[in-house]
């Protein structure tokens, strides 16, 4: 059975330090990569995307990548972990990332269709 923040078919978004992450740990640049090559690992925690906010460009190829490969996620079902610095708070639908008090747009990279789990340090999304 999967642990928590660990579903399997899913994007798991964690607040660093609320749950067990995965020992292999790529920087968002390399998890593009991955993407683009079809090399995603079957289990994978991706980091740093509280900094990549602050790069319009790598957010937009993330969030082009993502939705490109959604399909073969899916086929695939690795489990993949995003362990992020900050803290989520809801925005109508949807979820914002508070990081180094500004907030980010989920939604820009992820879509719409998160559910908070557990206590609130733990997002999943659908590929």
């Amino acid at each position: 059975m999967a642990g928590p923040g660990q579903i399997p078919g899913r994007y798991n978004l964690v607040i660093k330090g609320a749950y067990d992450t995965f020992d292999h740990q790529v920087p968002i640049a390399e998890f593009i990569e991955q993407l683009r090559s079809d090399d995603v690992p079957n289990e994978l925690c991706v980091v740093g995307l509280e900094d990549a906010f602050e790069e319009d460009e790598l957010i937009d190829q993330l969030a082009l990548e993502m939705d490109k490969r959604a399909n073969d996620l899916e086929y695939q079902s690795p489990t993949i972990q995003f362990a992020i610095e900050g803290s989520f708070h809801r925005t109508g639908k949807t979820y914002d990332l508070r990081y180094d008090g500004t907030l980010y747009s989920l939604r820009d990279v992820f879509g719409s269709q998160m559910d908070r789990k557990e206590d609130g340090d733990w997002l999943v999304v659908p590929f």
